[in-house]
């Protein structure tokens, strides 16, 4: 089980926002605690926590724990989700997040429309679940919009003679995110056409109907939960992949799926 006090709060503030594309958003973060911050893999997360809702100060402060937020009225408890960070310059101490920006949003990608320069915020972490083993042959990385910074990263620090292939599933074609040109990158597009976020099959049936190269596989991914459960069956089941070959990851999950139960 993960220790959670091993991670820390970093207090820092918005620095600058702008749109990387339709329905997403760049929010650079500066200064503060990040003087102290690293990355712990490419597919690094941090679970950002924001003001709670009517109130533009943090309740917290660099001690907080989940434990502490369980025990703080509901009205005081921050809102937030998690992320991926996409940039990060240490000389600047300054990181990026790419936000999505929904038609329903919740606590975070509401925040995300109207943030400014200056506006506080904690990000908690950081995290990473990726891990290939070192006799890795081959990349399947597998995302939503939600996971493609990551996807992007893991992209840009592979070294260049390693197969990669990407299965994207975001809106229609205006909502591609830019990925890193490289040889041996191979991306399928799955457009949802109209069809909700989280309410599809596109990843798993792009996944079930790819062919299968030589060599070991490592397969990352970060999606809504329901969808990477269905694809981490679909691997460790039909293609009989280890558990230390497969790295997938619910980055959020749609409000008419109930948690599921943890699987290896």
């Amino acid at each position: 089980m993960t220790d959670l006090s091993t991670y820390r709060t970093f207090l820092t503030h918005v620095a600058a926002v702008g749109e990387v594309g339709p329905g997403l958003v760049q929010v650079t973060f500066q200064g503060g605690d990040l003087e102290g911050f690293e990355p712990v893999g490419p597919d690094t997360f941090l679970y950002l926590l924001l003001p709670p809702p009517g109130r533009r100060d943090l309740t917290i402060d660099r001690s907080f724990t989940w434990t502490a937020y369980q025990e703080m009225p509901e009205e005081l408890r921050p809102v937030g989700a998690y992320y991926t960070l996409r940039h990060w310059r240490p000389e600047a101490a300054e990181l990026d997040i790419w936000m999505v920006l929904h038609d329903d949003p919740g606590p975070a990608s509401g925040w995300a429309t109207r943030a400014a320069p200056g506006d506080p915020v904690a990000l908690w972490g950081p995290r990473t679940a990726y891990d290939p083993p070192p006799d890795t042959d081959w990349f399947l990385l597998v995302a939503d919009e939600t996971g493609l910074p990551a996807a992007a990263v893991i992209c840009e620090t592979l070294p260049p003679d390693v197969p990669i292939r990407v299965v994207a599933e975001v809106a229609d074609a205006a909502h591609h995110q830019p990925l890193p040109e490289r040889p041996g990158l191979d991306v399928r597009w799955m457009h949802r056409d109209g069809r909700p976020a989280g309410r599809t099959t596109a990843l798993l049936d792009a996944v079930a109907a790819a062919d299968w190269p030589e060599g070991n596989p490592y397969v990352w991914g970060g999606a809504e939960s329901r969808a990477v459960s269905a694809v981490r069956r679909f691997v460790r089941g039909t293609r009989d992949l280890p558990r230390e070959r497969v790295s997938l990851v619910g980055y959020w999950r749609h409000a008419d799926h109930p948690p599921e139960p943890d699987e290896d």
